[in-house]
């Protein structure tokens, strides 16, 4: 039972590593353009954009 809750854990960092990697070198998927958000902010409000 120790073993796959190890395993697990493992696993699940290590595709963590891989998503942060793979997010990090695909800045060329945004273009010319800066990320937007969906959200607008005034103050401590936020609500969704349309």
């Amino acid at each position: 039972m120790k073993q796959a809750s190890l395993l697990r854990r493992i696993g699940t960092y290590l595709l963590g590593l891989v998503d942060e990697y793979w997010a990090m070198r695909r800045p060329w998927q945004y273009g010319a353009k800066q990320p937007q958000c969906g959200l607008r902010c005034d103050g401590d409000h936020c609500e969704p954009v349309d």
